[in-house]
């Protein structure tokens, strides 16, 4: 993939998660505003997006090169790995933050960012699958 798709493909993933995250974040604090830090569960779900952009972009590159080949050809297993690697090394980056903006615990950050990986574990896995039988019709119809 280009720089260009790559680009778009992370843009597009991280709209999906971030309304995934921004509504678990909501359930979670049971309310919109936290009392310390200015934290909100959006400033909080936007930063953790941010993040996980550019990690989605330099990962997706990195996981491309330790597996080449065709994309379709990749099974359950590649996939799973995919999303587990992707998301365990990113709940590294997000904990601290959510620590930090939302003033919670480590246990607390931890529960409410595993929550969020989990959900969007499973949307890794259904976003890229789709991804990558879309883009067969559109990009390589080109």
């Amino acid at each position: 993939m280009s720089f260009k798709e790559r680009l778009v493909q992370s843009v597009l993933f991280e709209m999906g998660a971030i309304l995934i995250g921004y509504l678990i974040m909501l359930l979670i604090t049971h309310s919109g505003e936290s009392q310390s830090h200015g934290g909100s569960p959006l400033l909080v779900t936007i930063l953790i997006s941010l993040t996980a952009m550019v990690w989605n972009f330099v990962f997706n590159w990195v996981f491309d090169k330790f597996v080449p080949g065709n994309r379709l050809d990749r099974g359950v297993g590649i996939r799973i790995t995919h999303a587990v690697l992707f998301e365990g090394l990113l709940l590294a980056a997000t904990i601290p933050m959510i620590m930090y903006f939302m003033n919670m615990t480590f246990v607390e950050a931890f529960m409410a960012d595993i929550s969020m990986t989990l959900a969007i574990l499973g949307y890794t896995y259904v976003f890229n699958w789709g991804y990558d039988h879309l883009r067969i019709r559109f990009v390589n119809a080109e």
